[in-house]
């Protein structure tokens, strides 16, 4: 958790305007980056556990505490893909491997929109892996722990991608899922999570029978299932349901193919 990494930045694109910024809105939403960064962007603390740990995420604002002022495009770019902070070194439990893929573009609006939202003044909340959540890192049960370790740092990112129906777009869309539902996503224990929580489903062909594309995205967007069943926390369907018809259409074809 010490280790540092070098990571070479790559020039991002910026976006100035209201259509840009309201995407960039979107995608902050829709990943579920507020699940760890609060709506605002202030930071929250998402685990207590004495075994698993204190975990928190960032104030991504310019108030008092925040890091937004002290970093450049670039940096938060390295942040957000890599894992990697300003100083080398990684951080604690950001979920990198959702996001290493994420276009220039994309990365663009989504800093875009964090430096256009009001200023919060809020310390950095803590951040103490504790003796399970360390051993568990160490027997390769929760490697977003140090994400940066299992990211190629050396990928060249995609500029941009057209928003299709398509199966390329999906599978883009579907790296948002795989801190849950595993890099195969066909589910698995949720890294990090209390014991109590079940773990993730599976998502791929197998675990979608009982669904067909319309009934996929709507379970997405009222949490409710096509039996009428209610999708229970942590699954985040407020946040996706933010992802646009396009989006979910491609990634019930992606998921259909695994």
């Amino acid at each position: 958790m010490n280790k540092t990494y070098e990571v070479k930045s790559v020039p991002i694109p910026k976006f100035s305007k209201p259509a840009d910024t309201t995407e960039g809105k979107r995608l902050y939403q829709s990943r579920g980056c507020g699940d760890c960064h609060d709506v605002d962007g202030s930071g929250r603390t998402f685990i207590q556990d004495p075994a698993i740990g204190t975990l928190s995420g960032a104030n991504l604002t310019s108030g008092k505490g925040g890091v937004l002022s002290d970093r450049s495009d670039e940096e938060l770019a390295v942040a957000i893909r890599h894992g990697v902070g300003k100083n080398g070194k990684a951080l604690i439990f950001m979920p990198s491997t959702d996001f290493q893929g994420m276009t220039n573009e994309d990365v663009g609006k989504l800093i875009s929109y964090l430096r256009s939202t009001p200023a919060v003044d809020k310390p950095q909340g803590d951040i103490k892996p504790g003796p399970l959540g360390r051993f568990l890192y160490l027997i390769g049960e929760i490697p977003v722990f140090v994400s940066a370790e299992i990211i190629n740092h050396d990928m060249v990112h995609l500029t941009n991608i057209k928003p299709s129906v398509s199966l390329e777009y999906g599978k883009y869309v579907a790296s948002t899922c795989t801190g849950c539902h595993g890099f195969s996503l066909k589910g698995e224990p949720i890294q990090g999570a209390p014991p109590e929580w079940p773990p993730s489903q599976d998502i791929s062909k197998a675990g979608l029978t009982n669904y067909t594309e319309s009934s996929f995205i709507q379970t997405i967007r009222t949490g409710k299932r096509p039996d009428g069943s209610e999708m229970k926390f942590p699954m985040p369907w407020q946040s996706l349901g933010q992802l646009t018809d396009t989006e979910l259409k491609a990634l019930w074809i992606y998921l259909q193919t695994i």
